[in-house]
């Protein structure tokens, strides 16, 4: 059985990990980049040899890495900011904005990550006040409809995840959007499991924020979280938590908060300069082989392995349609925690999550073999007891 865009096993070598696992885990942390090693010995190379004058560099260089993060989501030059991660960032955008008046609902899902989930039900203490739209009783399906009908004049932020992390289940955004802009409210997208394995457009959503992170599909590890905002909004936003490098002038010292224009003044406080050198060659790699490309490898291997699944009495909590699902498939098994452990036990690496089952997501540098090997092993561990 082939997969399409087969020469992008020549990238293989790029990925080290791959030499050694059975690596099917890029849905929770996408595989380094050879490249990352030579990117942060430059980097301390920089701070040995030019200490305080090395700021010269990494501080533009930084701007650029979240530009070429950006440029995998669509999003314009100058519209994204680097950030420790999303809670980060999704903290700064809740106090940028005015919780006190009539309109400080927010309007969010169940099925969401549990980090914001947490930051969400937090949101009376600043005068709001969280809706959680329930998912449906299958722990698949998301029904859109119920969400747009619970956004309302009230509502100040809508906020939603473009793939839900357990089931890989692809949210549909679009009716989502419209009817946050029909009455006003804000459309804030966690594209956390989307960015590196879908083609992503975020000025043809028309969302206003579109956030998330580098630690899945792009590699980017940990330490780089990334928001976009749109030009037409940013400069309306006023976070608490600055930091010098939000500010319009940070080498001046000023201590009067200025703002920097756009999206720098989301900037927060030091930048994580060792993260974004970490991140450059994952994030220029999917930049060369572009996200069509990922994107239709992807559902080349996640299919026939779905279906594998099936075939073999599994139950899968991942919708059946590609087009519907994003760049997992979740698989039960049955005993599926102690088969994931059997399975990294042998040098297979996937994750678990309970109530699910496992999660396997082949990505570009993956083989069909590899994707469908994973169900014989499967097999094997429950056949052993």
């Amino acid at each position: 059985m082939s997969s399409l865009h087969d020469d992008l096993l020549s990238r293989r070598a790029d990925y080290p990990v791959l030499e050694r696992k059975t690596y099917l885990a890029s849905h929770t942390l996408g595989a380094m980049h050879r490249g990352t090693r030579e990117r942060l010995a430059e980097f301390t190379d920089l701070w040995a040899e030019q200490g305080v004058v090395a700021w010269e560099t990494w501080a533009p260089f930084v701007e650029r890495v979240a530009d070429l993060v950006g440029s995998l989501v669509g999003a314009p030059p100058g519209t994204t900011v680097m950030r420790q991660n999303v809670a980060d960032l999704l903290g700064d955008l809740v106090v940028s904005l005015d919780w006190t008046g009539p309109r400080n609902r927010v309007v969010t899902s169940a099925l969401e990550w549990p980090g914001s989930l947490h930051t969400w039900s937090q949101i009376g203490r600043l005068g709001g006040e969280a809706v959680l739209v329930p998912g449906e009783p299958d722990g698949i399906s998301f029904d859109v409809q119920r969400m747009v009908d619970a956004i309302d004049e009230r509502t100040l932020v809508v906020e939603c995840s473009h793939v839900l992390f357990r089931t890989s289940t692809i949210v549909d955004l679009a009716p989502i959007i419209e009817k946050a802009r029909a009455v006003g409210a804000l459309a804030v997208v966690d594209g956390y499991q989307a960015a590196g394995t879908l083609p992503v457009d975020v000025v043809a959503l028309g969302c206003d924020v579109y956030l998330g992170g580098s630690v899945k599909y792009l590699s980017g590890g940990p330490g780089n979280g990334w928001m976009h905002v749109s030009p037409s909004l940013v400069d309306r936003l006023e976070p608490v938590t600055t930091g010098w490098f939000g500010q319009v002038a940070p080498f001046a010292f000023d201590p009067e908060n200025a703002y920097a224009p756009g999206i720098r003044r989301f900037a927060g406080g030091t930048p994580g300069v060792p993260a974004a050198f970490a991140a450059e060659p994952a994030y220029a790699a999917l930049a060369e082989i572009g996200m069509a490309r990922v994107r239709e490898r992807s559902q080349s291997m996640t299919q026939p392995l779905l279906e594998a699944a099936l075939e073999r009495g599994f139950t899968v909590r991942s919708p059946q349609e590609p087009s519907q699902r994003g760049g997992h498939v979740t698989i039960d098994p049955g005993d599926s925690a102690r088969v994931h452990d059997a399975l990294i036990a042998r040098g297979t690496v996937v994750d678990h999550r309970p109530g699910v089952g496992i999660r396997v997501s082949p990505h570009f540098y993956n083989t069909l073999d590899e994707a469908l090997g994973v169900l014989d092993d499967m097999a094997e561990v429950l056949a052993a007891g």
